[in-house]
């Protein structure tokens, strides 16, 4: 289940309007939803402007803030600035839609809302860097006793430290017809 934060946007005024979201208890349910141990570090915030069209609704924002995360490598506090601007268009009814993808927008007796959480988790993922590091330049735990290698060298072998497929490699030569 997608963090759901729904809002109405039936009566909005034609120029838009702005909408912020800067209270932690909303981006800890953001996250929690797909178990991101992310702690906010610094303000953390989003500003959408939602326009209404003919055919749908148009959102224009930014995400904006710093968060502690983990490093891929060594599993230290990774400090990441977030900074995403995004430009999306939801159309009142999407023919399109497969079964089981996510609808931001539906009709309701009342009028059309949007889930604006779901919307604002799915450009907080786009915003992460594909690899989460403490730096450019970490080294990573050691695969073989475990040391932190960025806080201490250890006594294990460059040549044990490799896979035993890339061990098994090694050797191999290959001939060229």
């Amino acid at each position: 289940m997608i963090a759901e934060h729904w809002i109405d946007v039936t009566n909005l005024p034609a120029h838009g309007r702005e909408f912020f979201f800067e209270d932690d208890t909303f981006w800890q349910a953001v996250w929690a939803e797909f178990n991101a141990d992310y702690v906010i570090s610094g303000p953390f915030a989003a500003k959408v402007t939602i326009c209404p069209q003919p055919e749908g609704i148009l959102l224009r924002g930014v995400l904006q803030g710093t968060i502690l995360a983990t490093c891929h490598r060594c599993a230290e506090a990774a400090k990441l600035d977030i900074l995403q601007d995004f430009d999306t268009f939801e159309a009142y009814e999407d023919v399109d839609t497969l079964e089981g993808e996510e609808v931001y927008l539906r009709s309701t007796d009342r009028g059309w809302t949007l889930n604006i959480g779901a919307l604002l988790r799915e450009e907080l993922l786009l915003a992460l860097p594909e690899k989460i590091l403490c730096a450019s330049n970490c080294l990573g735990l050691c695969p073989l006793c475990g040391k932190n290698r960025n806080e201490e060298s250890c006594q294990c072998s460059s040549s044990d430290s490799q896979s035993p497929l890339a061990r098994a490699l090694r050797g191999i030569t290959i001939k060229n017809n």
